[in-house]
């Protein structure tokens, strides 16, 4: 479990664990020491996270409603479509950079700023067929009282102070009860800050643009959709 005094801390549990924004690389899934905080993973120092959710539902008006009731009607079809997006904005700095292959040991270089920049947008520039490469998961932690069964976390009540609360990462997910009337549920479950691994928000970086000036940070812009990547896993297997 993980809390905001603990990133504030660098208190990871291997090498430097001080960002509650990061990004997964596909290699995270398979393979990779998930006991590490960094392994197969790149830390982004966030001013900002803007997440919007879109809800799509497609309606028209009801032809004559207006003549028979003297107002008119639109009728709307929920088909349970909505689209969901993250815009990240900050700032790139210097960062301990861990890879690791397959069971191999993690191999641990500090790269540059303009090195960590570069690392992304050749990221970006891949596909899920490249897992060292491809960023395909995005984890924003935040402080969490209330737990999926809507109670308190273990340790935690309504004075616990939010530098103290457990970190959990941001999803769409819904709590139990909130589920009720869910026909088919399936593997979707609300974060547990006591999880091994943290599982953030599954998808796609659509967009990442930085900016060099002399003399000065350098500052990115990124955009995140959340996605299922259909077939990706079946096409890799075909293919290797």
């Amino acid at each position: 479990m993980v809390t905001t005094n603990d990133v504030l801390g660098n208190r990871g549990t291997t090498g430097s664990f001080d960002h509650a924004v990061f990004l997964n690389f596909g290699s995270r899934e398979s393979g990779t020491d998930t006991t590490a905080s960094i392994t197969n993973r790149i830390m982004l120092k966030c001013e900002s996270v803007g997440i919007a959710t879109g809800r799509n539902i497609p309606s028209f008006p009801v032809p004559f409603s207006g003549l028979i009731r003297g107002e008119s009607t639109t009728l709307a079809i929920d088909l349970g479509i909505a689209t969901k997006t993250i815009q990240l904005n900050g700032i790139i700095t210097d960062q301990m950079i861990s890879k690791q292959v397959g069971t191999n040991d993690p191999i641990n270089v500090s790269m540059t700023a303009s090195e960590v920049a570069q690392l992304l947008h050749s990221s970006v520039d891949s596909s899920f067929l490249q897992q060292h490469q491809n960023l395909n998961e995005l984890i924003i932690l935040y402080p969490s009282r209330v737990s999926d069964a809507y109670t308190y976390h273990a340790g935690v009540d309504e004075t616990t102070n939010h530098e103290l609360l457990p970190l959990i990462p941001f999803t769409w997910s819904s709590r139990t009860i909130d589920r009720a009337s869910t026909i088919a549920v399936g593997n979707v479950t609300f974060p547990d800050p006591t999880a091994t691994e943290i599982t953030g928000i599954s998808g796609f970086i659509s967009q990442f643009s930085t900016e060099f000036v002399a003399g000065q940070i350098i500052t990115f812009n990124l955009s995140f959709t959340e996605a299922v990547i259909a077939g990706g896993e079946m096409i890799n297997s075909l293919i290797s």
